[in-house]
């Protein structure tokens, strides 16, 4: 007597394994998204501490406020 073998692959739900793929690439957007703006964010403080005080001073920024200019924003 021969009985049928069901093959465990056959009953393999594949929605988790979706749901997982989709949940790491929001994760990854999120961290791309993040990590551009730090990026840009260390770029205008670059520049933006290569000018002079008197230059910070007429676009309203102290020199010893820069950072809080700069990053202030992105950190809370």
């Amino acid at each position: 007597m021969q009985t049928a073998v069901s093959h465990p692959s056959s009953h393999i739900d594949a929605a988790p394994l979706r749901d997982w793929i989709r949940q790491a690439g929001q994760r990854l957007r999120i961290w791309t998204e993040a990590y551009a703006a730090a990026a840009a964010d260390a770029a205008l403080y670059q520049e933006l501490s290569k000018l002079s005080d008197a230059e910070l001073e007429r676009r309203g920024i102290p020199r010893g406020e820069l950072h809080r200019c700069v990053f202030g924003t992105s950190l809370g």
